[in-house]
C-alpha cells in the first residue's frame, strides 16, 4: 500500500506536535480562566488570609496576589509555542509525511539544526512554565494549609477550599469572586503543561537520532537523495 511507505518518525512527531498544542491550548485555557474568577489577579505565589465566623461554617479569605506577569507568562508562553508553534511545526511535518511516500531520505532534507534548536528552547521555555505552574500553587496550598491545619495535605486541603463555605475577597474589592473551580483548573493546567515539556524534549530526542543518522547515511552514500526505487540498494 502507497501509505504504508510513509516514514513512520515523521507521522510520529506529528502526532506529538497535535498533542502538545492540544496541551498547550488546555494550559492557557484553565489558566486563563483562575485569572479571570479572580478578577485578573495571579493568585500563584501569593498569599491569603482567612478568618472564620464564629457563628457559621463560612470561611472568608482575602487574596494578596502576585505581579500579573507571572500568570501572563505562562499563558503566553503556552499560547506562543506550544499553540501557535506547534500548530506550525505540525503542518510542516505533515507536509514531509506524504511526500516521504516517494523519497526515502525525506527525513534528511529536513532543517534538522533548526528543528534541534529550537525544540530546545521550546523545552526549556516550557519547563520553566510547567515549573512556575507546580511551585506557586504549593506555594499557595501551603497559605492554606497554615489556616486549617495540615492533617489532610496539600490536594485535599485546596481541593476543599473550592467549596462554597469558603469566600474568597481581593484585597481591593468588598465582593467574593467566583473561584469555585480554581484548584482543579491548575492542576489541570499543571498536568498539561509538564506533559507539553516531556514531549517537547521527546522531539528533541528524535531530532537528535534524525542528525546522527544523516551522518552514518551521508557517509555511505553519495547522491543526496534517492526513491523507493532504490531501496534495495541502500539495504
Amino acid at each position: 500500500m502507497e501509505w504504508m511507505r510513509v516514514d513512520g518518525w515523521l507521522l510520529l512527531q506529528a502526532s506529538m506536535y497535535f498533542v502538545i498544542l492540544t496541551c498547550g491550548l488546555i494550559t492557557s485555557i484553565s489558566s486563563g480562566l483562575v485569572r479571570q474568577d479572580f478578577g485578573g489577579t495571579c493568585v500563584l505565589y501569593g498569599n491569603v488570609n482567612c478568618t472564620t465566623a464564629n457563628t457559621t461554617t463560612t470561611v472568608g479569605c482575602v487574596v494578596f496576589g502576585e505581579a500579573t506577569s507571572i500568570c501572563v507568562f505562562i499563558i503566553a508562553v503556552n499560547l506562543l509555542i506550544s499553540v501557535l508553534f506547534g500548530i506550525f511545526m505540525c503542518v510542516y511535518h505533515l507536509y514531509y509525511l506524504i511526500r516521504s511516500r516517494t523519497l526515502i531520505r525525506i527525513v534528511f532534507q529536513l532543517w534538522l539544526k533548526v528543528l534541534l534548536a529550537s525544540s530546545v528552547i521550546s523545552t526549556l521555555v516550557t519547563l520553566v512554565s510547567a515549573c512556575m505552574l507546580t511551585v506557586g500553587l504549593s506555594k499557595w496550598c501551603t497559605g492554606v494549609e497554615s489556616f486549617v491545619g495540615p492533617e489532610e495535605g496539600h490536594a485535599s486541603l485546596c481541593s476543599m477550599t473550592q467549596s462554597s463555605n469558603w469566600l474568597w475577597y481581593l484585597s481591593d474589592n468588598e465582593q467574593p469572586v467566583n473561584a469555585n473551580q480554581y484548584y482543579d483548573l491548575y492542576v489541570t493546567a499543571e498536568t498539561t503543561c509538564w506533559i507539553g515539556t516531556c514531549l517537547w524534549l521527546l522531539q528533541c530526542i528524535a531530532y537528535v537520532r534524525h542528525l546522527v543518522k544523516d551522518r552514518a547515511m551521508q557517509r555511505s552514500f553519495q547522491d543526496d537523495l534517492f526513491t523507493i526505487d532504490d531501496l534495495d540498494t541502500f539495504n
